[in-house]
């Protein structure tokens, strides 16, 4: 076995500091875990930060991160980690794909290597870009699956998955879905047993398996105004929804012109949205409510109890019940908590 393995961590504007910087300190967190254990047979992580051009690059929250190379200074990588970026606008999100074709190409010329060639959020899309994804699975960032899955429709998009592995390729969901990432790479190249250690180590939920729990429908904005539209007149009539044809009425346009900009700016249709919306608002609810199931069922607008409870689980991947004890209860732990401490000091 290797001795070291080669970590490049490629920064891009706008990216994420703490995907960057939290990444690089669970490879360094790693490379402990192995020399405490006395695994010399073990190979450890190396890893070097690299840009486009060799120059630091502005992460999305202002920082400056230096550089260790340009992506030319990379002679051999054993793995390519791609961080997801602080980028939900659409626009913008395609305007920096559209300046980083560098990136894109030396991607496309590691799909002949033996490369592990990983992304986290919105990093998926540089992946796609090069065509290492074509019929293949994969996850990204739920804030921007739509774009995705309209901008990439020969990849089959897997958004409530957390990871996805697709041969050489792994891709992972929103924002801190790099530490599950990163702990599935600690384990490909170690072994199981360092990971485990890893996240006790750093104190991460490695029991994590979807982000679907964690999607937000509710907060997307879209580039198209009609969709714009339709989306808050479905929030505000959760109980009651216009159908479809009257909805589009409302907004002036056709049935099946509401349907076409519906997926082309969501990557799926009008009653899919909605109840995307429902089941917003009923987490919300659960979260924060002490409503029976059946109240909340019918305050998004579902009178068979049976069948909302079906969706749910399909959807968000637990039960009604599960979904409240793990988010409801654990808010209430964290209050209760903070409680208590601050009367001892007090």
């Amino acid at each position: 076995m290797k001795n070291t393995v080669c970590v490049a961590v490629v920064v891009i504007e706008e990216c994420m500091a703490s995907a960057i910087a939290g990444s690089i300190d669970m490879l360094y967190a790693a490379n402990r875990i192995i020399e405490a254990m006395g695994k010399r047979h073990l190979p450890r992580f190396e890893w070097k930060v690299v840009s486009v051009s060799g120059r630091p690059v502005k992460t999305g929250n202002g920082m400056l991160q230096a550089v260790d190379c340009s992506l030319k200074g990379i002679d051999h990588v054993d793995v390519v980690y791609i961080p997801g970026m602080s980028v939900i606008d659409e626009t913008r999100l395609v305007s920096i794909l559209e300046n980083n074709r560098p990136l894109v190409n030396w991607l496309t010329s590691l799909a002949t290597g033996k490369s592990l060639i990983t992304s986290s959020c919105t990093g998926s899309f540089f992946v796609a870009e090069a065509g290492l994804l074509h019929d293949k699975q994969a996850t990204t960032g739920w804030p921007v699956e739509g774009l995705f899955a309209a901008r990439y429709p020969d990849i089959r998009l897997q958004s409530s998955e957390l990871l996805v592995a697709a041969g050489s390729i792994i891709s992972a969901g929103a924002s801190t879905s790099y530490q599950d990432l990163m702990l599935e790479v600690i384990r490909r190249f170690s072994n199981s047993r360092v990971a485990h250690l890893t996240a006790r180590y750093l104190l991460l939920d490695s029991s994590r398996h979807s982000q679907a729990a964690f999607r937000v429908s509710s907060v997307r904005k879209y580039d198209d105004p009609v969709v714009t539209k339709a989306h808050e007149l479905m929030q505000k009539n959760l109980s009651d929804p216009q159908p479809v044809p009257e909805l589009a009425a409302h907004l002036n346009v056709s049935d099946r012109t509401l349907i076409r900009r519906f997926k082309s700016a969501t990557g799926q249709g009008p009653i899919a949205c909605l109840q995307n919306l429902r089941i917003d608002r009923a987490k919300w609810l659960l979260e924060s409510t002490g409503k029976s199931h059946e109240s909340v069922a019918n305050s998004v607008g579902y009178t068979d109890i049976s069948s909302f409870r079906r969706l749910f689980k399909r959807t968000i991947g637990m039960t009604m019940g599960e979904y409240r004890k793990r988010f409801r209860n654990r808010r209430q732990t964290g209050r209760s908590s903070t409680l208590h401490r601050s009367r001892k000091i007090a």
